[in-house]
């Protein structure tokens, strides 16, 4: 009987040594969890705040326009990787009013046309203007000694902007004028419509600056616009994009009076 009662005991013994190594295995791995938890959470909210931050400085921007740079284009036919480029194509960046109400340049198409300008006095070629803002772009270029710029007038986006360009005139590669964030997205949709581009970048209306915040943010505002527009465009292009046989050659030649765009797409 006392045997007995001794086994019972042992297997009691057994059975609850069992149970607290389980309960203790489960703590381990609870802490364990735990630990990546906090420390998965620490580093998200270190990431979120330097990123917050980066906002306001040079670093976001440039970190975009770097990666931007270096993202790989739709292939392009042989011909148009081996010419060289024939044509500026300047692309609208939009219109605003003035303090008379006249539609006129806003700091984005301006500082285009004049990036353009400054190539085009150091190597002629055509300029070609695509957008709703190509008629006043051209009055632009007359005024400053710049006779005969191409028009193409009916685009009202990016994808319009290659589309219709390819139409207007037949390219293979040109300069590409535009800001720098925008560049990315507009040399994918030139190379989907078969024309190698070489970027020429324009500034933006305020200059990056590490003390001053707010034009920094402006930057980064730009970037981020672009980011997401780069991701739709892959994604998800958009609806609104007409197609080349769509719209005829006279609606390509035809100013589109005071229509105002007030930020390129």
């Amino acid at each position: 009987m006392a045997q007995l009662d001794m086994v019972s005991m042992g297997s009691k013994r057994s059975w609850s040594h069992k149970l607290s190594g389980h309960y203790l295995r489960s703590a381990e791995r609870m802490i364990k969890l735990f630990r990546i938890i906090n420390m998965t959470f620490f580093l998200g909210s270190t990431a979120i705040i330097l990123i917050l931050v980066s906002l306001f400085t040079p670093l976001f921007s440039r970190t975009v326009t770097y990666v931007f740079e270096h993202l790989p284009l739709p292939t392009i036919s042989a011909s148009a990787m081996s010419s060289p480029p024939t044509a500026y194509v300047v692309l609208g960046g939009g219109l605003t009013n003035d303090n008379n109400n006249q539609t006129i340049l806003n700091g984005y198409s301006l500082n285009r046309i004049r990036t353009a300008a400054i190539a085009y006095h150091d190597f002629p070629l055509p300029i070609i203007l695509s957008g709703a803002e190509a008629p006043w772009m051209s009055q632009w270029l007359i005024e400053h000694g710049i006779d005969e710029p191409i028009s193409e007038n009916a685009s009202m986006n990016t994808c319009e902007n290659a589309r219709f360009t390819a139409k207007r005139v037949p390219l293979y590669h040109v300069y590409l004028v535009t800001d720098s964030y925008h560049m990315a997205r507009a040399r994918r949709q030139f190379a989907l419509n078969g024309i190698n581009s070489t970027p020429i970048n324009a500034p933006l209306p305020v200059q990056l600056d590490w003390m001053e915040p707010a034009q920094n943010l402006s930057h980064s505002r730009r970037a981020v616009y672009e980011i997401a527009a780069y991701l739709r465009d892959v994604l998800r292009p958009q609806s609104d994009c007409r197609l080349a046989e769509e719209v005829s050659t006279q609606q390509l030649l035809t100013p589109r009076g005071n229509a105002v765009k007030t930020f390129d797409e």
